[in-house]
């Protein structure tokens, strides 16, 4: 319901006039002001009516009577039972009529407070509601409002109280948080360079900055080489730097295979590196492949010999366009396709014979894994 634009102490204090009203209350006093403006025709109609019944010669003289005619009389045995129940009908209702003729009696001062009171509730019902239970409704509404306002400033400083505590939970909160996170970082940072070094990058150094109060600020610091200062790590690693770097992150991070996500892309993780820096680049994303599925994009075989499955990336010319094609390969063919990337020819038995023995090699250092996929690319 909507708030008329008058204040609401107004409201209130217009409302209280009405203590106990009821939603059905103008219709009582209707009838009753019905009663007492008309109080004198009613007992004038009360009293010929009770004449009526009971004078002599009446109606339950006559209805007497006719019960006098037929009584005994066989044929009217029914309906001498009819009259004798009209009879005692009409003495009822004579003595109610009696009993409301006592009670009528005119009272101008009643009649007045009742007319006041059915003004009363009308001009309430014009500015409030259609119908009395309408007015009741915005009584309650606006007297629960008008206590929300009056108590306005203690609800404000209790939400300033909560405000303040709910602060100094989180500040508190926070503390734990940041305590956590930079007690946490070197131990990362140290496990992340062991494995740059494992990953052809020994002289590489990774630090982690934690600031804020809650830690929220975290940096992933890369010193790639001897001397240099570390930067961040998204700025001055190379491409095949940040692929190793986010390689080692995720030996680190995931060594169990809890919060390990379900697909790994890695393209260049082996740029600027070969021999056995690359096997151990190969290792390590089988290590990765126990817990996710992982893409890897190279150019070397020793870290293809790792992958549960090759496939081969050419691109063909036809028509004056140029697409690409991926090809799964099967145990012979990728035995080809090794041996081309080992010595870049496609016949050589002695790339064949080194591509078995890498793929022998790499089955001895990787266990069964989750799902790995090499893409050997021919430009």
């Amino acid at each position: 319901m909507q708030l008329p634009p008058a204040p609401l102490e107004v409201v209130k204090d217009e409302l209280v006039e009405a203590p106990g009203a009821e939603p059905l209350e103008d219709e009582g006093l209707e009838r009753e002001e019905d009663l007492l403006a008309d109080a004198q025709a009613h007992r004038e109609a009360a009293t010929g009516a009770l004449n009526a019944l009971r004078d002599d010669g009446g109606v339950l003289d006559q209805v007497g009577s006719v019960r006098a005619l037929l009584a005994g009389r066989g044929p009217f045995h029914a309906i001498e039972g009819r009259l004798r129940a009209l009879s005692a009908e009409l003495d009822d209702v004579a003595g109610d009529v009696r009993g409301l003729l006592e009670d009528l009696s005119e009272d101008p001062e009643r009649l007045a407070e009742v007319r006041a009171r059915r003004q009363l509730l009308r001009e309430l019902q014009r500015k409030y509601g259609e119908r009395l239970a309408d007015v009741m409704a915005y009584r309650d509404e606006a007297a629960l409002r008008l206590a929300e306002l009056e108590g306005h400033d203690e609800r404000a400083a209790g939400l300033d109280r909560e405000r303040a505590g709910a602060l100094a939970a989180e500040q508190a909160a926070a503390a734990v948080v940041g305590a956590a996170r930079r007690a946490a970082a070197p131990g990362l940072a140290a496990a992340v360079t062991g494995h740059l070094a494992e990953l052809a990058m020994p002289r590489a150094r990774l630090d982690v900055d934690v600031t804020g109060p809650a830690g929220e600020s975290v940096s992933f610091l890369l010193a790639a080489n001897a001397g240099e200062p570390p930067g961040p790590l998204a700025r001055v690693a190379s491409g095949g730097e940040l692929a190793r770097a986010m390689l080692a992150l995720r030996l680190v991070l995931t060594p169990d295979g809890e919060g390990a996500v379900s697909t790994v892309v890695f393209d260049e993780v082996d740029a600027g590196i070969g021999g056995e820096a690359a096997l151990a680049v190969g290792r390590a994303l089988a290590a990765v492949g126990e817990r996710s599925q992982v893409f890897v994009v190279t150019h070397l075989a020793q870290v293809a010999a790792f992958a549960d499955q090759q496939i081969a990336v050419t691109k063909h010319e036809r028509s004056g366009r140029v697409t690409t094609r991926a090809t799964p390969l099967g145990p012979e063919d990728r035995l080809v396709e090794l041996s081309r990337m080992l010595s870049g020819l496609t016949g050589s038995d002695a790339g064949r014979v080194h591509a078995t023995e890498l793929l022998a090699a790499a089955a001895r250092g990787a266990a069964p894994s989750a799902g790995r996929a090499s893409r050997s690319r021919r430009d």
